[in-house]
């Protein structure tokens, strides 16, 4: 659960650093940031997910 946390948090920066660099019009760099931080995000889906079926089945 705690690679879950990590790719979370990342997420949340990583999407935050985007809306950083969308503010001082950096596209290139906003939708490179915002792409990390869907993949980070999407990972973190996956682990909670994963877990929350291995809990279910034991």
């Amino acid at each position: 659960m705690r690679h879950f946390y990590y790719r979370f948090i990342l997420g949340i920066v990583w999407l935050g650093t985007a809306a950083v660099s969308a503010i001082n019009a950096n596209v290139p760099f906003a939708a490179l940031y915002a792409i990390l931080g869907v993949v980070f995000l999407w990972s973190a889906r996956s682990i909670w997910k994963k877990e929350r079926s291995d809990n279910g089945r034991r």
